[in-house]
Order: structure tokens, then C-alpha cells, then sequence
């Protein structure tokens, strides 16, 4: 893996670094997100940098760097397509690139905007925003995947549980591992909220559902295997109740193949399984 020390912004403060980035022809804006640009900015926090590009020579998306003795995270965007988001009028997916940086224009703080484009995106996304036609509510496919997976993965690891090897036993904790964290982003996904990290997750249940989140932190901190996995199953439970119950019972489930999960399809795939008996 090819990665390079002492880079210049590293001996350079965040202002510097501003100024230095500012006098280049290649940047058009620059623009603060994350804990810098809000209200939770503090000695630990990383920087956040939206960095608008006239080019890129090759397709960068993100960068990890350190500025001042601080690590940051650097989001590229070239201005083509800005001008491109700028002149779209229907919803876009949550997840997409386009959609990425419209979440993220809607809380930056703009430090430098040459041909005032940032403005113009952040004020367009806003708009967007308040008419709600700003992002494409989750699909039925994407539903489906949330609550499939999850199910699927609770009832081997409650079936591999019972057993006194080893082998299986440490599956079930890498599993449980695993499954906790794809557990907060379906959270979001089948509440149809925008995921913006896992910072911002935490203040939304301080703020929204305090339970859930000391129900998640137990869970996290359970030493116990059997007791950690009934709390899992608790808060998967409370997860997808807006959209399912939890699997129960001898049931038949199915995951198609590039074909959509709609209810039609799905039942007739379980019909084809249980023609296969008669």
C-alpha cells in the first residue's frame, strides 16, 4: 500500500493550510463539515474539508491526511460536477455521490468560494431540502436487504450458540460483532433518516431514544455470549419494528438475484420451493 509522510500540511496550522490551498488556480472552494463546523468541535476532533476542483488527475474521492497535528478527512469534488448537481431537480439516493454532498452541503461552513458555487449548492440543497425533494426515500430492495440479513445472521448464531465448540462459539462473537454494526445504519434506513456518522447517531438517541442507545451501549459492553445475544436480538427487534417483526418460528425466507424484492416476486420463489413437494 503506497502512502506518503511528511506532507506539508502537517507542520501547517488549519488557517494555513486554508490560506495555502486558497492561492492554488485548481481550488474553487473550500468548505468546513463535520465537528469543525458545527457546535462539537473539541481538542480530539479530526478536520472535515470539502475541497472544490477545477480537475483532478486521477479520480480521487476521499483523503486521509493530518493538518497541525490533526488527522482530516478530505472530500474531493471537481467543479463539473457541482455545476451537474446544481441543475438536477429530481430526488437523489441518500448513498449516491450526489446525494453525499448534498447532505453534507446542507451544515457546512464555506471558508473560500471563488466563483461562489459552494453558496450556490448549499442554497440549493437547502431549498431542495425544505420542498423535500431532496433525496429518494429508501427503496424497497434496500428495506428488504435491512431486515433480510440481519434475521438471517440472528438465527445461526442462535443455533451455533448452543454448541460447546469453540470454533463456533468464537463465529457467534465475530458475528455478533459484525451484526451490531450494520445494526445503528438500519436504524436509519428503515426510518428513511440521513446517516452521518456515528457522533451524530449517538446525540440523535441522547436526543430521540435514549433507550435504544443504553440498550446499545449494554449490549456492547456484555461480557456475557448468551445474554449479549438475547439483547442483540432485543434491539433488532426494536430496530426493524417500523417496517417488520422479527422472523419467528420454522419460517422460509428468500434473497433473490438481481430481481426485485417486491411481494409478488417473493412469493412466487417461496411457491416455487413448496411446489417442489407436491
Amino acid at each position: 500500500m503506497y502512502i506518503r509522510n511528511h506532507i506539508p500540511s502537517a507542520e501547517l496550522s488549519l488557517e494555513q493550510t486554508i490560506d495555502s490551498l486558497s492561492a492554488s488556480p485548481l481550488i474553487d472552494g473550500i468548505a468546513l463539515f463535520g465537528s469543525r463546523a458545527g457546535t462539537h468541535d473539541n481538542p480530539i476532533s479530526d478536520y472535515d474539508l470539502l475541497l472544490l476542483v477545477t480537475e483532478l488527475p486521477v479520480p480521487i474521492f476521499m483523503m486521509f491526511t493530518h493538518i497541525g497535528g490533526r488527522m482530516a478527512d478530505l472530500v474531493f469534488v471537481e467543479t463539473a460536477a457541482a455545476d451537474r448537481i446544481l441543475i438536477q431537480t429530481e430526488p437523489v439516493a441518500p448513498n449516491s455521490f450526489d446525494g453525499m454532498q448534498l447532505q453534507k452541503m446542507l451544515s457546512v461552513q464555506i471558508v473560500y468560494d471563488a466563483s461562489g458555487r459552494l453558496a450556490q449548492l448549499q442554497q440549493h440543497a437547502r431549498q431542495r431540502q425544505a420542498q423535500d425533494t431532496l433525496f429518494l426515500p429508501a427503496s424497497e430492495n434496500a428495506l428488504y436487504d435491512a431486515c433480510f440479513w440481519p434475521n438471517h445472521a440472528l438465527y445461526h448464531m442462535k443455533r451455533m450458540a448452543q454448541s460447546d465448540d469453540p470454533t463456533y462459539l468464537t463465529a457467534v462473537d465475530m458475528m455478533l460483532i459484525s451484526s451490531l454494526t450494520g445494526l445503528w445504519r438500519a436504524y436509519y434506513q428503515v426510518r428513511d433518516l440521513r446517516w452521518e456518522g456515528e457522533k451524530a447517531a449517538v446525540r440523535y438517541w441522547q436526543a430521540h431514544d435514549p433507550a435504544y442507545l443504553e440498550w446499545l451501549r449494554e449490549c456492547m459492553s456484555e461480557p456475557d455470549r448468551h445474554k449479549k445475544l438475547a439483547q442483540y436480538e432485543a434491539l433488532l427487534r426494536h430496530t426493524l419494528a417500523p417496517v417488520a417483526p422479527l422472523w419467528e418460528g420454522d419460517v422460509s425466507a428468500v434473497y433473490l438475484r438481481n430481481t426485485p424484492h417486491t411481494e409478488a416476486n417473493l412469493r412466487t420463489a417461496l411457491e416455487f420451493w413448496e411446489g417442489l413437494f407436491k
